[in-house]
């Protein structure tokens, strides 16, 4: 018989909880060969919510890591719509929208990784008005397993709402050729 890690879970104040998630999320990203993750799995409430908040402004670090982010939201906020947000973020990411209103009775989650998840409170909770339940699982498989199966599951029934590629990709196209002054190589075609 194999023994699980404990679960890490607490409940934390308000004010806490966007300092707690990006500590988690930096602990992991300094841990993590470029490379060994693919996307962080992002399932929130809203633009507002404090696991945005935290995402957000770890941007560099993301986008440094080499990862994108795949983000599922229970309410579309007025403002930042997704779109403006998406401008924001210097990491690909892709952002749905869970339209059907059953989802707000889910958890927020962060999976980061095959054993490395964070599930937050239920999305019917407003966060600025109450003390939240969050749960930090590292070295679980089967915790971290059934958010990413649970997030594949919410994606396929979400609606695309907006796609972004990272801004330093976004830059590349952007950017002019470089001049041909004949001191780099060069292409040609000889028939």
């Amino acid at each position: 018989m194999s023994l699980r890690p404990p679960l890490r879970v607490s409940i934390a104040r308000h004010a806490d909880k966007e300092q707690s998630l990006r500590q988690f999320l930096l602990r992991h990203l300094a841990g993590t060969e470029p490379g060994q993750l693919s996307d962080l799995q992002i399932v929130a409430r809203s633009l507002d919510s404090p696991l945005i908040k935290a995402i957000t402004s770890l941007g560099q670090d993301i986008a440094g890591a080499g990862l994108s982010v795949r983000l599922i939201l229970a309410q579309l906020d007025q403002a930042p719509t997704p779109q403006a947000w998406a401008r924001l973020v210097p990491f690909a990411h892709e952002i749905r929208w869970a339209k059907h209103p059953r989802l707000i009775e889910a958890h927020e989650q962060l999976v980061i990784g095959p054993e490395t998840c964070w599930i937050g409170d239920c999305m019917r909770r407003d966060p600025a008005k109450c003390d939240a339940y969050e749960s930090f699982i590292e070295g679980c498989g089967e915790a971290a397993g059934c958010a990413a199966v649970s997030f594949e599951r919410l994606w396929l029934a979400s609606q695309a709402v907006a796609v972004g590629a990272p801004r330093a990709a976004i830059a590349a196209l952007a950017a002019p050729p470089p001049p041909r002054d004949g001191t780099g190589p060069t292409i040609g075609t000889r028939h």
